[in-house]
């Protein structure tokens, strides 16, 4: 069987292509900033406690953070994801007050 050098090319390409793909989902961590959010909802389950800040479901992972949130109240809320995982929370803080809920790394 012979094997020619277009075959090498497509597979080189087709390489290429994966690693990109995995080093942009599982290699960066992406990172959002949001001013004057609105936080809609709060939920809790076998998955951990989550917000949803302008229709963007984002995970607490601090219980205590999550328990003196108040839907209806806008916050400006930094969080990161990376992969499959849900995004998750960095730092939250009221919308124009300089003291932090909590939260921080």
């Amino acid at each position: 069987m012979k094997t020619h050098p277009f075959d090498w090319v497509l597979l080189s390409i087709i390489a290429v292509a994966l690693g990109i793909w995995v080093f942009t989902n599982y290699g960066i961590i992406h990172e959002k900033h949001l001013t004057e959010a609105t936080l809609t909802e709060k939920t809790h389950g076998e998955n951990g406690y989550f917000i949803t800040v302008d229709d963007q479901k984002l995970k607490v992972k601090n219980t205590s953070t999550w328990m003196i949130l108040k839907p209806g109240e806008s916050y400006e809320v930094s969080y990161e994801w990376y992969g499959n995982n849900h995004p998750y929370i960095v730092e939250i803080n009221q919308a124009h007050d300089d003291d932090s809920v909590g939260s921080g790394h």
